[in-house]
């Protein structure tokens, strides 16, 4: 497996940990790739085809087959699923000892080392900076005026990045009221605007 954990050690900890192997998502293409031959040998070490995986994931084929040479990134929140449909050993956002709690470690069925993978996203990103670590690709002041794409200011996506933190915590009571709260402050917005 390639060694990235000597690119990695030049950053500052608040933003990736030494520890990491791969970081993955956007613009992360050399960890991407990698990624994705790693998830290719969980596929082909459970007997599954990739049709047949597809289908246990709820993906199509051409997906997987694209997250499988690297070019497309499952989210965080889907690799459950995956070390779920591939009888994987791995865990998801377990606290470790001296509390670092890496986004995945997953034993890869070629060595059987441990591979830890640390996932990036615009709302993750949001979370760090909003936690105290900078943004990851942008040194620029948090401020309402500074754009990030089509409507999005830092601040809301670093509220949105909170909130997603939140609810993925919360039970399934909670999310149906928050749900229809913000169904309801929709249809409100809605009618208002007529």
């Amino acid at each position: 497996m390639e060694d990235t954990t000597g690119e990695l050690r030049d950053r500052p900890l608040s933003e990736e940990p030494e520890f990491v192997d791969l970081v993955v998502g956007r613009d992360r293409d050399a960890d991407n790739r990698s990624f994705g031959e790693l998830l290719e040998r969980l596929r082909w070490h459970a007997h599954l085809s990739r049709s047949d995986a597809a289908a246990k994931l709820g993906l199509s084929s051409e997906y997987l087959r694209l997250i499988e040479a690297g070019r497309r990134t499952p989210a965080l929140g889907q690799m459950h699923n995956f070390l779920a449909a591939y009888g994987a050993e791995g865990e998801t956002q377990k606290v470790m000892p001296g509390g670092d709690r890496p986004d995945l470690i997953v034993l890869d069925p070629l060595n059987g080392e441990p591979v830890i993978v640390e996932f990036t996203s615009r709302i993750r990103e949001a979370r760090r900076t909003a936690l105290g670590g900078p943004p990851e690709d942008d040194e620029t002041p948090l401020d309402e005026s500074h754009r990030l794409d089509e409507g999005w200011t830092t601040r809301r996506a670093i509220e949105l990045g909170i909130a997603v933190s939140l609810l993925v915590r919360a039970d399934d009571a909670t999310i149906r009221r928050v749900r229809q709260m913000l169904e309801g402050s929709s249809a409100a917005r809605a009618g208002a605007a007529e």
